[in-house]
């Protein structure tokens, strides 16, 4: 059963969205997410933000990476960039299921 966390951020610059996105997904992968990625609606109500998506393979998995995410000094300077240009819009986390 995969856990999936969604973060939806406004920002009006992509070059800096990509930029940090890029250093997230080396942190989060790091502390084993499966993968983080980065996209942009197109379309609908949030048309314009950018979606971070990253997988886990277990609710087990997703807490040790929650944690150590946390205590991550490289994390928390990324974190603190990041909101000098965007700003978060929403965070949902959908649990798979085995079909």
């Amino acid at each position: 059963m995969a856990i999936v966390q969604f973060t939806r951020f406004k920002s009006d610059k992509p070059e800096e969205m990509i930029k940090t996105a890029k250093q997230a997904k080396a942190i989060f992968e790091k502390h084993g997410a499966e993968f983080l990625r980065l996209s942009r609606f197109h379309t609908g109500a949030w048309a314009g933000e950018w979606l971070v998506t990253t997988r886990y393979s277990s609710w087990e998995v997703y807490g040790k990476v929650q944690e150590a995410v946390a205590k991550d000094e490289a994390f928390a300077k990324l974190w603190a960039h990041t909101t000098t240009f965007a700003q978060l819009t929403g965070r949902n986390v959908a649990v798979g299921v085995d079909i």
